[in-house]
């Protein structure tokens, strides 16, 4: 049962490790030694590997880090500031997507009225009935 479950969930799971080690692999090149931060390592990409990996069990945070350690880890306001800037620049992105929304709302009430417009001045589509006027 449980080979037959892992058998199933095997191509989402193999695509998560490899997305997880190609993660492993950008970070690493983007790594300063000064920030004294430590890097994950990248997972087996074989189950059975996997399975019995010690790197799983692993908390990073346990041992303490040598040296500075960064405001970011250390600080709530300036996680807290990080936290803001992300949202502001999440609100400004939601501004973006609602004008040009606006704008094809606009543009598509514009082609609606012209059309009932061209319409109304074709004698062809004047009605024979009389509108009332109020």
């Amino acid at each position: 049962m449980v080979i037959t479950a892992i058998a199933k969930r095997q191509p989402a799971l193999m695509s998560a490790i490899r997305k997880f080690n190609a993660y492993c692999e950008q970070l690493a090149a983007l790594h300063d030694p000064a920030w004294s931060i430590p890097l994950p390592t990248p997972l087996p990409t074989k189950l059975n590997d996997l399975r019995n990996h010690q790197v799983l069990m692993e908390d990073i945070w346990i041992s303490p880090a040598i040296g500075k350690i960064p405001r970011w880890v250390e600080d709530q306001d300036v996680r807290d500031g990080i936290h803001a800037m992300l949202k502001q620049d999440q609100c400004l992105e939601e501004q973006r997507r609602l004008s040009v929304e606006a704008d094809n709302l606009c543009r598509w009430y514009g082609n609606e009225l012209a059309s009932v417009e061209l319409v109304l001045r074709i004698p062809e589509s004047k009605c024979p009935i009389p509108v009332c006027r109020i």
